[in-house]
């Protein structure tokens, strides 16, 4: 039995029913709109017909009709439609619900798409229907037109004119079978428009063409043009959008937008040609029965042709009355928008702009090579050469190997390296090369941008040679001779930079550079700067070297990332075909760069505009706490270091200082012998004057402290000694406790109020004693305002002393840690060094329990003598792990985001003279000076970086006006199609030129 709730459900699906034929029937009655109509209420349907015109084609119209949403598709809220109830439901049969609507009782739907798709593979509703001409048992169908409707041989041949690689099904009575266009004698005319026939048509050989589509290996029926005035086959053929295969009698193509696909999916997924040409064959037959015509080859080569003419189009070497003979070396490569061009993107007088500003118009350049990007022995340049001959990324080869061939011949040994152990450098001649004709690349990128340099990446021979890295990078900077400033960045630079000018004397006179006239600055990537020994860390550093803003040299290694998956279908390419497929993917890489630029920097300038804030204000705050007149020393080091780099790093640390295990030890048990001589030896007599009570009292607290920590450090099973000592050490300070509240009570008389002499007695422990300094009294008991003031007055000298004994414990606690990385080995060393660093750590929770508790007095005192809050700003809260911290504490941070703790800028930090603290402040006060500059630099290298980005679109888009007319051709036909192809570009750099401005 049918419940109230189904039987409601199944009403509103017998209404849409209803409301779909209806709505059906009256488009066949023409009583709809020929337009469709917008509703939220209503669903638009399309409706499309085809008739026989009296000419024997077919016409075909299309009618829109609306129906309500179905209840599951009806938004949250809208009304149900309201004539639906008063469609007739008698004869509605619920029985053919059973397999597709929902459980209602249950809840649960059933899985009912398998049942649907199987109803795809018969004929549907249209086994009864006739053709659309009006023909009887149509029996064919299109897998690629719209809809699955049945046609018959007349209309398939018709509409199929215009799609001759659309896949066709034939019912055979009991299934569809798959057949082709060709087979039901559709004829691929080329030459003449579609429905004209050339009165000489000319079939390919044997009749037998095969045409690579994104949806399957097609056989087609192909006529070629035979008429007197008809174009060469590989002209027609390109007209119709088909590359062909060869330039002679082709017997295969493939279509653009085939050849188009599988470069952008090889873009974005690294997809090899094998891959998507087994793909497109599995979609035309995956069953192995029907043997394919093996097109491989062809379509490698196709390929291969497409990626050149595509790179030749967009570089607009077709509008070069030259043509590709003419390109010029590098003249394909994307460039970087946002890196310097003279003349492009550059403003007037650059070159003669103050010496503080020219860091602006540098040159950023980083240096890598990448070893996963091998070739095997296979093939050679005779065989396999490529396309581009130094058209783009990689430097002309015949070239390069002429002049590394020469180096050879005079046996130049390879320099060893004399920081860490580099394998670059020393392995470079003894990396494994057995069966590769290369062992990797090595590129010179942009190191700001990420952008691949033009004539910059050369295939490695054996491993990182010094020969090959200066080739490229001299390559490289042909393009760029005009840039006055260079940052170059190299993992090994601190080695390859040495004798670099020298080597450059062997090359060829156009790859030298003018250094003597620029300033080159070299530099070592930021993640790879840790590797090198000390002195290296501070002299190629990013962070402390001006003029570089937040650049980290590590702009090859996300290049590598992005193109290391293709490796696995290069290598085993011949030569020329590798290059010419890395230089199209690199090209791709710098394209997908520049589409991104805008949003890049205007990300980046967001994120740096509070980092700038953040750094001067850090910079400031430790400033204040300095002393100036050494200020003023340190400000002149830094500048002058910064003009020469040959005088003393300021960076580098001057005062080696060796702590040993023994002297850690010596310093603790100094401190406790202070502590415990100031405690056990305070005489207390009745002549006592109220400073002295106040500061024994603030003793007395201290040794509570003491005691407390003494008790939980030796934990529950204590030795009798343990236990001796410390009871001793217990009566002794409850003696002193009760004497000194005697006299306290002289001061204080209103204490007795509080406490008793027997409530000092009584307390178990001794720690928790209340003392009843001014400081903890309640707000209604009187206080003498001398003793408030005298509170006052030593509990800030007790906070600023803590902070002193702070400081000195936590950087003797740091050089600890240091010596012990650095010397200690061994389980015993270990245990032992680890046991004075935990009685550091317990010396510094210490302090900083005495720091708190004295800033706690303050606060109560400030609100009972009626001071102000500009003390806070000096002692602030002490949080332990967050603020008890050394000088260099990155806390996970990047060096350029590191802050320095406030305890380390408090006034009076450098009235400590120990030599390792003062060498400490200088060198964090230089590397807070670095961090506040480089954020600068960085904000004024972005904006410059953004207008250059649109003065460089801007003058591509004029350079591309030029180019309309630049060539001339002997066919207006052309001439357009260059005109429109370079007003197309132009409008392109136009529009993103006002995207990047808004």
């Amino acid at each position: 039995m049918v419940t109230s709730r189904k039987r409601r459900n199944l009403r509103q699906f017998q209404n849409n029913f209803f409301a779909h034929n209806d709505a059906a029937g009256r488009a066949v009655r023409n009583e709809t709109n020929d337009t469709p109509q917008e509703t939220r209420q209503e669903q638009q349907r399309k409706h499309i017909s085809f008739e026989a015109a009296t000419t024997g084609r077919l016409a075909v119209s299309s009618l829109y009709y609306t129906v309500p949403h179905s209840p599951a598709k009806r938004r949250f809220g809208e009304p149900e439609s309201q004539d639906v109830h008063d469609l007739p439901t008698d004869d509605f049969d619920f029985s053919s619900l059973n397999d597709v609507d929902e459980d209602i009782g249950s809840g649960k739907r059933k899985r009912t798409a398998g049942v649907k798709f199987i109803r795809l593979e018969g004929r549907g509703d249209l086994a009864q229907t006739a053709c659309f001409c009006g023909e009887a048992d149509p029996i064919y169908r299109c897998q690629d037109c719209h809809g699955a409707e049945l046609v018959c041989l007349s209309c398939a041949l018709h509409i199929h004119e215009r799609q001759p690689l659309h896949r066709i099904e034939c019912w055979n009575g009991t299934s569809f079978q798959t057949t082709t266009l060709k087979a039901l004698g559709v004829r691929f005319q080329l030459g003449h428009p579609i429905g004209v026939q050339c009165i000489n048509p000319i079939p390919t050989f044997n009749d037998d063409f095969i045409i690579i589509d994104y949806n399957g290996v097609h056989e087609v029926g192909l006529d070629f043009c035979g008429c007197e005035s008809a174009q060469p086959h590989i002209t027609q053929l390109l007209r119709v959008r088909l590359f062909p295969a060869t330039t002679l009698d082709p017997k295969s193509a493939a279509t653009f937008r085939a050849l188009e696909y599988f470069q952008m999916l090889s873009f974005e997924s690294k997809v090899s040609a094998w891959e998507f040409y087994n793909t497109v064959a599995r979609l035309t037959d995956n069953t192995g029965t029907r043997v394919l015509k093996d097109r491989y080859a062809s379509l490698l080569r196709m390929i291969r042709e497409w990626r050149f003419v595509m790179q030749m189009k967009r570089c607009g070497q077709g509008h070069h009355p030259g043509g590709i003979q003419a390109t010029e070396a590098g003249a394909c490569a994307v460039l970087c928008p946002a890196c310097p061009h003279p003349s492009r993107n550059l403003p007037v007088g650059w070159e003669n702009s103050p010496p503080e500003f020219q860091f602006l118009y540098a040159m950023f350049l980083a240096i890598d090579a990448n070893f996963r990007l091998v070739r095997r022995n296979v093939s050679s340049d005779a065989v396999d050469p490529g396309l581009n001959r130094g058209y783009a990324f990689f430097v002309e080869e015949t070239a390069y190997k002429d002049f590394l061939a020469s180096h050879y011949r005079v046996g130049n040994p390879q320099e060893k390296s004399t920081c860490s152990s580099h394998s670059a450098v020393n392995l470079a001649d003894t990396r494994a090369s057995r069966g590769l004709a290369a062992t990797g690349a090595g590129t010179v990128d942009c190191a700001r941008h990420n952008f691949k340099r033009p004539c910059s990446v050369g295939d490695l021979q054996k491993g990182e040679r010094y020969i090959n890295m200066d080739y490229l990078f001299f390559s490289s900077m042909r393009s760029s001779q005009d840039i006055h400033v260079l940052n170059i960045s190299y993992d090994i630079a601190c080695q390859w930079n040495k004798n670099l000018w020298s080597r450059m004397s062997t090359f060829p006179h156009q790859y030298h550079i003018d250094h003597d006239h620029k300033v080159v600055t070299f530099f070592v990537p930021k993640f790879h700067l840790p590797a090198h020994v000390a002195s290296c860390q501070t002299k190629f550093s990013f962070n402390f070297i001006k003029g570089v803003g937040r650049t980290d040299g590590e702009a090859p290694e996300r290049g590598w990332a992005d193109i290391n998956p293709i490796a696995t279908s290069t290598r085993a390419m011949g030569p020329g075909s590798r290059r010419d497929t890395l230089d199209d993917h690199f090209n791709d890489w710098n394209w997908k760069k520049v589409c991104t630029m805008g949003t890049t920097l205007l990300r980046k300038y967001k994120a740096a505009i509070p980092e700038v804030e953040e750094r001067a204000s850090d910079l400031k705050e430790f400033e204040a706490a300095l002393d100036p007149d050494q200020l003023t020393t340190w400000r002149k080091e830094i500048e002058m270091w910064e003009s020469d780099h040959s005088l003393t790093n300021p960076f580098e640390v001057k005062a080696r200082t060796t702590v040993t295990q023994a002297a850690v030890r010596l310093a603790l048990s100094k401190a406790e012998a202070e502590e415990i001589e100031h405690g056990v030896h305070i005489s207390l007599d009745d002549d006592i004057s109220p400073s002295v009570l106040i500061s024994s009292g603030m003793e007395l607290e201290d040794q509570q402290r003491r005691v407390e920590l003494e008790a939980r450090t030796i934990g529950q099973h204590a030795t009798d000694a343990q236990k001796i000592k410390i009871l001793q050490h217990i009566n002794a300070l409850r003696r002193r406790i009760s004497t000194w509240s005697r006299v306290q009570l002289l001061y204080m008389p209103y204490v007795s109020c509080l406490c008793s002499p027997d409530d000092i007695a009584s307390e178990d422990k001794v720690h928790k004693i209340q003392l009843f300094l001014p400081s903890s009294l309640p707000s209604s008991f009187p206080c003498d305002n001398r003793l408030l003031r005298y509170e006052w007055d030593l509990r800030q000298a007790q906070a600023n002393d803590a902070l002193d004994d702070l400081r000195a414990v936590i950087n003797m606690t740091y050089h600890l840690y240091k010596y012990k990385n650095a010397f200690v080995r061994g389980q015993r060393a270990n245990t032992r060094a680890q046991g004075i660093i935990h009685s550091a750590e317990s010396r510094i929770n210490a302090i900083s329990a005495k720091y708190t508790a004295a800033r706690d007095a303050l606060i109560m005192l400030a609100s009972k003598l009626g001071k102000n809050d500009d003390w806070q700003r000096i002692l602030k809260p002490l949080d332990r792990a967050k603020d008890a911290v050394p000088l260099n504490h990155d806390e996970g941070k990047t060096v350029g985001q590191q802050n320095i703790s406030w305890i380390w800028k408090t006034p009076g930090v450098s009235n400590n003279q120990e030599e390792g603290l003062q060498d400490s402040l200088r060198v964090e006060w230089c590397k807070a000076r670095a961090r506040a500059h480089r954020w600068e630099e960085e904000v004024q290298l972005l904006r410059e970086e953004m207008r250059r980005v649109l003065s460089f679109f801007e003058w591509q888009a004029r350079w591309w006006d030029a180019q309309g007319s630049r060539r001339q051709f002997s066919s207006p036909a052309f001439t357009e199609g260059a005109v429109a192809y370079a007003h197309r570009q132009a409008m392109l750099h136009r529009r993103m030129s006002a995207w990047f401005s808004v």
